[in-house]
């Protein structure tokens, strides 16, 4: 009599491939963090005319994309990705977004988009979007869920909840680094917004300005920054002049705050 052939063991799948398309390094290594953390192969594209060279060549499972970016927008990348032939063309496409009403999410399903997740990133939320969207297109729920966004008080410096997350997804000594990256690149962000006469470019300033701090959890300046945003779409020169006075002081708040909280030296 035979022996019994012993069980076999499944074959190991690779590592879904997912791409990030995100202009600020900063956000980058966020989502890197949180995605590499759940086994996730990660690879980055800067804007949307890398993200639509990147996708043809193939092989991606998901594609996270944001929104305002330069050289080629999200919006414009995934219109012509929804272009091509074949698999390509039918990719999930996520977008990351600090606008979170319901026309910018309109806008996204109108050029293709299949989901959207907030900035700044909350892990659990992007996870649970990026797993669903992951399943055979007859397992999906409905709506990908979405973990519960809790405000901070408005009146807060510093969104604790954001910097906690941080801390866990981030090594004590890398924190560290990319909060004082990230000041040393809003310093130089404050300074232009200062100077710029033009009001679509101080829009764009103002956008990266409001997305870099929340992803930070530097709450009252990315309130700032989203106001100053609206005031310049909006040609409100008198509180466009406010808040260019104003950003400067609460972004030395948002300084000593994290100092305070034990997150800077």
């Amino acid at each position: 009599m035979s022996a019994a052939l012993p069980p076999m063991e499944p074959e190991p799948t690779a590592p879904r491939r997912i791409l990030v398309v995100e202009d600020s390094p900063l956000n980058q290594m966020i989502v890197n963090a949180i995605l590499s953390s759940a086994d996730y192969r990660v690879e980055m594209a800067n804007n949307g005319l890398e993200a639509v060279m990147a996708a043809q060549a193939g092989g991606f499972d998901l594609i996270l994309m944001d929104l305002s970016m330069p050289e080629m927008d999200g919006l414009t990348a995934t219109r012509l990705l929804r272009e091509l032939p074949g698999p390509v063309g039918r990719v999930p496409v996520i977008a990351m977004t600090a606008d979170s009403d319901e026309a910018d999410r309109q806008r996204c399903l109108d050029v293709g988009m299949n989901d959207h997740v907030g900035k700044p990133v909350e892990r659990a939320q992007l996870l649970a979007t990026v797993a669903e969207w992951l399943k055979p297109a007859d397992q999906r729920s409905a709506t990908a869920p979405c973990g519960p966004i809790t405000e901070p008080n408005a009146d807060a410096v510093l969104d604790r909840e954001v910097l906690r997350q941080l801390a866990d997804d981030l090594d004590a000594e890398l924190l560290v680094e990319v909060l004082e990256q990230f000041l040393a690149e809003t310093q130089d962000r404050i300074a232009r917004i200062a100077q710029e006469p033009d009001l679509d470019a101080l829009t764009r300033e103002a956008h990266t300005l409001k997305s870099t701090a929340g992803t930070f959890g530097a709450h009252a300046l990315c309130v700032a920054a989203r106001a100053l945003e609206m005031s310049c779409r909006a040609r409100a020169e008198a509180e466009v002049r406010a808040l260019r006075f104003e950003i400067p002081r609460l972004a030395e708040e948002a300084i000593a705050a994290y100092r305070v909280a034990g997150y800077l030296p």
